[in-house]
């Protein structure tokens, strides 16, 4: 099994965290092969200038002392044929997507995709927001450092 990791939209405190996290968990407790990090946002699956980064349980130890993301993130370059081709090239079963509520109409989009194709890919959306816009979840993380900050 390979996994994917992409940050879109702006930046919120925390991001750091979840990447390391999950990049530990899918070592630790699923046994992954690869673990691959795309930068720039969505644009990452496709432009040229933006390699995928093979995430590793040493690279991310401690990332979390960082602000931002180590992966960086971006609004747009959402193209569904490109994604789905680098998903189908690394050969990526799992793929999570951190975001905002735009980020997760794509990452909808994506699994929708997928499934028109059959493609074994599971989508995961990891909600992102410091304006805590995103339906069905009471906060996320970031929200409540926005909140400290702006008192």
């Amino acid at each position: 099994v390979n996994a994917a990791i992409v940050t879109a939209g702006g930046l919120c405190p925390g991001l750091n965290n979840v990447i390391r996290e999950l990049v530990h968990s899918l070592y630790y407790l699923y046994g992954v092969n690869k673990v691959y990090g795309i930068t720039g946002g969505f644009q990452g699956f496709h432009k040229p200038e933006y390699p995928p980064t093979l995430l590793t349980n040493e690279l991310v130890e401690s990332i979390h002392h960082e602000g931002g993301t180590i992966l960086r993130s971006s609004r747009g370059g959402f193209d569904i044929d490109k994604i789905l081709a680098f998903l189908e090239q690394y050969e990526v079963n799992q793929l999570y997507i951190i975001g905002g509520d735009g980020t997760h109409r794509g990452a909808y989009a994506i699994h929708q995709a997928c499934m028109e194709r059959n493609l074994n890919v599971a989508v995961a959306g990891i909600p992102k927001t410091i304006d805590n816009d995103v339906d069905y979840i009471d906060r996320s993380f970031g929200f409540q450092s926005a909140v400290e900050a702006a008192q």
